[in-house]
């Protein structure tokens, strides 16, 4: 009866293992588009709060979300959405991309979102 819930124990200590290496590589190279552009922001943004002596725990009350969000994304590892973005860039007082419009009235093939 003791082995029984020795073994128990050990497979609920096993099934909460983090991933592994691979796990984790195979996961970044199959989200690699946009955790390379979350990184690049992420890395404006981490010089910015340096610069203008901004802790994580007072970005994330500007932000309205969680020290853990805003370690999230200053890592990279958060697929940011428009409205996080623009959240940060209001926060911050900069912009982190530029939206370029085509001179058509309707969006065509030619707007892009550039990274500074």
């Amino acid at each position: 009866m003791a082995v029984e819930n020795l073994i128990e124990k050990l497979e609920a200590i096993v099934s909460k293992e983090k991933p592994t290496w691979h796990e984790n590589a195979k996961f970044r190279g199959d989200q690699g588009d946009w955790l390379k552009k979350s990184q690049a922001i992420a890395i404006k943004v981490n010089g910015i709060i340096r610069e203008k002596g901004i802790t994580q725990k007072n970005l994330a009350t500007l932000l309205k979300v969680s020290p853990q969000q805003v370690s999230k994304i200053l890592k990279g590892q958060e697929n940011l959405t428009l409205e996080t973005i623009s959240r940060l860039e209001n926060a911050l007082g900069t912009s982190l991309i530029t939206v370029i419009e085509s001179s058509a009235r309707m969006p065509s093939e030619g707007s892009y979102l550039l990274y500074k």
